[in-house]
């Protein structure tokens, strides 16, 4: 089984099953990142394209090791994350203005059909898609090694993005 979590509005077909937090066209499982509902050693894939970034840097070690635990060895993991400092220096040198900057570092991104409104309770839905942890290549490398996985390749994308796939020893 191959799945991707956190897939929000455009699930990859190349995937089996979509997970996500919010109940969007195409998700077949509502769950956190943190806690997957698949048993250990069950998958072949995972893939977690710009979700990393909305766990709190306090709890991504935590988040990749579950996703780990879920991967049978020899599996694959692939990553798509903001590479914040690449941002960041467009900003300083002015390539980009601070909005921008913003945009891309904080997320949130209200603009999309998604994260517009609030949900019944009244938390505007913007919050599930704001980043809480920047990553440059250095950062995202540890967390990966840290988890167990080994093959590590991570590669610039669409400019600002970083992509990360490995295999889980």
């Amino acid at each position: 089984m191959r799945v991707e979590i956190g897939a929000g509005e455009h699930p990859d077909p190349d995937y089996d099953l979509h997970t996500d937090i919010l109940p969007l066209p195409g998700i077949q499982v509502l769950c956190r990142l943190d806690r997957l509902p698949f048993a250990d050693a069950s998958l072949n894939a995972l893939r977690a394209n710009h979700v990393l970034e909305h766990q709190s840097y306090e709890v991504v070690d935590e988040t990749v090791a579950e996703w780990a635990r879920v991967l049978r060895p020899g599996a694959t993991i692939d990553i798509g994350v903001p590479d914040a400092r690449f941002v960041a220096r467009q900003w300083v040198c002015d390539d980009i203005d601070t909005h921008e900057a913003n945009y891309w570092i904080l997320g949130g991104h209200s603009d999309r059909p998604a994260h517009r409104g609030s949900d019944a309770g009244g938390t505007p839905r913007w919050i599930w898609n704001a980043h809480h942890t920047i990553f440059d290549e250095t950062l995202l490398r540890e967390v990966i090694e840290g988890a167990g996985f080994a093959d590590i390749c991570i590669h610039r994308y669409d400019i600002r993005n970083l992509r990360c796939t490995a295999v889980r020893c």
